[in-house]
């Protein structure tokens, strides 16, 4: 029972990276904004580096709140290391 609860976990924790992943427009625009606020418009070279930048960093918070979140449910204080097993 609690190899497949696990298993379920780890689709989920699969599933919610691959959430993260996906790009809201709503990120784009928040980075825009942000670039701008810095003095880099959209008509400077660093802009496209600038807006990148920030959505990746959104991406990557949200992929490790996914883990976090998700490595709650996983992780079992009855195990001992060497018994962990990596899927």
């Amino acid at each position: 029972m609690k190899a497949e609860l696990r298993k379920v976990a780890l689709l989920f924790l699969a599933g919610a990276a691959l959430y993260g992943c996906a790009a809201d427009p709503a990120w784009r625009q928040g980075a825009v904004n942000r670039c701008q606020a810095v003095g880099i418009t959209e008509k400077d070279p660093q802009f496209a580096t600038c807006t990148k930048a920030l959505v990746q960093t959104e991406r990557e918070d949200r992929i490790v709140k996914a883990y976090h979140d998700t490595s709650k449910v996983l992780y079992d204080p009855n195990k001992r290391h060497d018994e962990l097993s990596i899927y």
